[in-house]
């Protein structure tokens, strides 16, 4: 029977329980901190960059910190 993919199991011994599936309602997180300006975080130092500062700017600050470490 099983090569027919049938599941052979021993008959139950007693009545079959069900337990009951208790579910918490979700968390709410806080939301984000919004900021104006871009922040690049390395650990314990942030780096706050003006507003409007260029992807090139970013780019070229992170790159610096990543082969300085």
């Amino acid at each position: 029977m099983t090569r027919q993919g049938k599941l052979i199991l021993p008959a139950p011994e007693d009545a079959v329980e069900f337990a009951a599936v208790i579910v918490d309602p979700p968390v709410s997180e806080p939301p984000p901190k919004t900021v104006s300006r871009p922040e690049i975080v390395l650990g314990p130092v942030t780096i706050r960059l003006e507003e409007g500062a260029s992807a090139a700017r970013i780019a070229a600050i992170a790159r610096a910190l990543a082969a300085a470490t």
